[in-house]
């Protein structure tokens, strides 16, 4: 290999490893970031002939039919900078409005849903777990707003580079982040997914004085107990974190004495399919290129580099050689 070869194999081996360095340091730190405006609605329901089972509250009967959830999630960039700065780091402040209701119910009537909560979170922008920031705030079934919200653990998507582990979720009714377990991979239409499921035992969440004949008791009112228990289940693209397929299994009742008396709420919901098929084609290109900048181009470019500066240091020693053999050659001729 002649000097000049040997010279370009040493500049392109150092400008490779210098290119990996940058992509694992610098380029993966400021892509794996939650972005600060995003928009994004998504539709959970009832599987055709699987109906819910829930309280009417205006009638206090018990009634049976499908049901549909409606999340609707928008960044707040000032907010999301003025927490950032608020708390010396990227932290992200999204808006989300969740209503569950029957098919037909649009949530932006006006009207009020079954279920409605609103929340305003601040959270990591890189791992997704809620941090504690002065102007989050929580309101949900009409009554008053909580500010600041005490949120913790994850609350809309899992961390960038997913592990293998349990994660703390976020659980609107309890109030409180409980264990998602890891419990396998799998593929929705072609992307690797981790799994992941939340089991919430039943749970008293308060109490509340209903008519006694609605829980088979003579007495004019009873005090019952409010049972709350939930299945969620996640499947989690694990490079970006975003939650592919998401479902819940929800089972609510009233008890009195320690006896189940009234179902409350008991529906299994699940992303449409047109929700997951809109999240696959747009996070399948993002989870390429984040994966090709945290390990393509470091472990790849790392190891070609590291290569042709051998080649180019051999190159250039060999060139040396070659050149010393050629004086040692015209010093005898002229001896």
């Amino acid at each position: 290999m002649g000097k000049k070869m040997a010279s370009v194999a040493l500049f392109v081996g150092a400008f490779l490893i210098a290119l990996a360095a940058l992509s694992k340091f610098y380029m993966y730190d400021r892509l794996a970031v939650a972005p600060q405006n995003t928009t994004s609605t998504s539709i959970s329901e009832t599987a055709p002939g699987a109906d819910a089972e829930y309280l009417d509250v205006a009638n206090l009967e018990v009634v049976s039919g499908p049901l549909k959830s409606t999340r609707i999630v928008e960044g707040d960039v000032e907010k999301s900078k003025e927490a950032s700065d608020d708390l010396g780091k990227p932290v992200d402040v999204w808006f989300t409005y969740s209503c569950t209701d029957t098919p037909d119910f649009e949530c932006g009537s006006g009207k009020t849903p079954l279920s409605g909560t609103t929340d305003l979170v601040a959270f990591d922008a890189n791992t997704g777990e809620a941090v504690d920031w002065k102007g989050s705030s929580s309101e949900s079934g009409g009554e008053a707003p909580t500010e600041p919200a005490n949120f913790e653990g994850l609350y809309f998507k899992f961390p960038f580079d997913t592990q293998k582990k349990t994660y703390k979720f976020w659980d609107g009714t309890l109030d409180q982040a409980t264990d998602a377990t890891y419990v396998g991979e799998g593929t929705v239409d072609g992307m690797k997914v981790y799994k992941f499921e939340q089991v919430i035992e039943p749970t008293k969440t308060g109490t509340i004085d209903v008519p006694g004949d609605l829980v088979g008791s003579d007495e004019d009112t009873v005090t019952a107990d409010r049972i709350y228990s939930n299945v969620r289940t996640f499947s989690v693209e694990p490079t970006t974190g975003v939650i592919v397929v998401g479902g819940e299994a929800q089972d609510s009742y009233l008890q009195v004495d320690g006896e189940r008396k009234l179902t409350t709420t008991q529906a299994t919901l699940q992303y449409t399919d047109e929700n997951t098929k809109s999240t696959v084609d747009e996070y399948r290109s993002k989870a390429r290129m984040l994966g090709l900048v945290k390990t393509g181009v470091p472990v790849g470019g790392g190891i070609a580099g590291l290569v042709l500066v051998g080649v180019g240091l051999l190159g250039a020693r060999r060139g040396k050689e070659s050149s010393k053999g050629s004086s040692d050659d015209r010093e005898l001729a002229h001896a």
